[in-house]
């Protein structure tokens, strides 16, 4: 029963790198950047960004783009955020500010009411969302990213690396991330997209205006992204671009503490998406769990050794190889040959959120 579980995981587990992640690697970066592209409002939300904002907000105002707004949400800060992004608005004109102050009520868990109220003041139909503490890859970020809309494109979804450190959490920080991205841009892709993330996502304003809002998930501190996706993404609507230019790298996490939390903070939306992505997902997760699991039971009973060992070498070397290309194209070159390593650690990392997502969440977005 065990040898039975480990070969329908080690194939399913191949199924998915196979029929979803691989697709990836045909998706090609644009040639050059389109001369017909729309105004676009950026919209950044802000909570005691002060000293982030200073670092990365010039890379955005300086992209290489006809006509684009910046607008500016201040979140209830305390720090120093609301003067940075005052010093912003006055050396650039296309800037624009909303304050909202620590006294207003808030309505919604996390960054929703922000994203909201910065949304309706977007004088422009295409959005682009990104985080305060975001680097875009190069100063034709935007024009690449919204360069993808096609005709009937009403949302794209882009990719958000962690910035590259020395040491072994960091490598697990960027596997994880890179995990993350095969599946929801492999599905994507597949005709099946369930979420996106809010460090580099665009939508047309009118598709939000139709979406419900937050009100189901109101009380999470997330969703503002994924969920959000998962309501209002279609097959014939949504398309991922992985131009390296459009990249917005992000600094990671540097505790395994401040990792987990925040992943048990976003992962929490999870449990929202449709039923059926759900499914797969869990199925995906489960797989790879089993997979790992019932090897170490059949590795330690010695039974049928010769045909446990070929079955998982062979698992681990065709998962490289369908997405060979893909670490590379993901800025995850490095990755590639402790890809073993880190999927084993990955797998141990999800049973400890697991865990950890049966505590009661906070409400705050930071």
């Amino acid at each position: 029963m065990v040898f039975w579980l480990f070969i329908a995981s080690a194939a399913l587990q191949v199924l998915y790198y196979l029929l979803v992640f691989a697709r990836l690697n045909f998706v090609r970066g644009m040639n050059g950047v389109s001369e017909n592209l729309p105004p676009v409002s950026v919209v950044i939300c802000a909570h005691n960004e002060a000293e982030n904002l200073k670092k990365y907000l010039k890379v955005v105002l300086i992209q290489q783009y006809p006509v684009f707004e910046v607008i500016l949400v201040n979140d209830r800060s305390t720090d120093a955020t609301i003067d940075v992004i005052v010093d912003f608005y006055k050396r650039n004109t296309n800037v624009r500010i909303l304050n909202i102050l620590p006294e207003e009520v808030n309505a919604y868990a996390g960054k929703k009411q922000a994203l909201m109220k910065g949304i309706a003041l977007a004088q422009y139909e295409t959005i682009v969302v990104t985080d305060a503490d975001c680097r875009p890859a190069s100063t034709h970020w935007l024009a690449k990213l919204v360069g993808t809309y096609m005709g009937n494109t009403q949302i794209v979804l882009g990719y958000s690396p962690f910035e590259k450190r020395k040491g072994f959490l960091n490598k697990l920080i960027r596997y994880e991330n890179l995990m993350t991205a095969l599946q929801y841009l492999g599905f994507a892709k597949a005709g099946m997209p369930y979420m996106g993330v809010g460090r580099n996502l665009s939508y047309k304003k009118s598709v939000f205006a139709n979406f419900d809002g937050f009100e189901k998930h109101r009380e999470l501190p997330t969703g503002d992204d994924d969920l959000l996706v998962n309501a209002m993404a279609k097959a014939g609507s949504t398309e991922i671009c992985l131009d390296k230019d459009a990249f917005m790298f992000t600094p990671a996490a540097t505790t395994f503490r401040e990792w987990v939390n925040r992943k048990r903070r976003h992962l929490r939306s999870g449990f929202r998406y449709k039923w059926y992505h759900r499914l797969i997902l869990f199925l995906f997760a489960l797989s790879g769990f089993l997979f790992y699991s019932t090897f170490v039971i059949l590795l330690s009973g010695l039974w049928m050794l010769k045909y446990v060992l070929l079955v998982f070498l062979a698992t681990l070397v065709l998962k490289m190889l369908s997405v060979f290309r893909v670490y590379k194209k993901l800025a995850a070159p490095d990755l590639i040959f402790i890809t073993p390593l880190l999927d084993v650690a990955f797998t141990g990392y999800l049973l400890i959120v697991f865990f950890l997502l049966l505590l009661k969440p906070k409400k705050s977005w930071t």
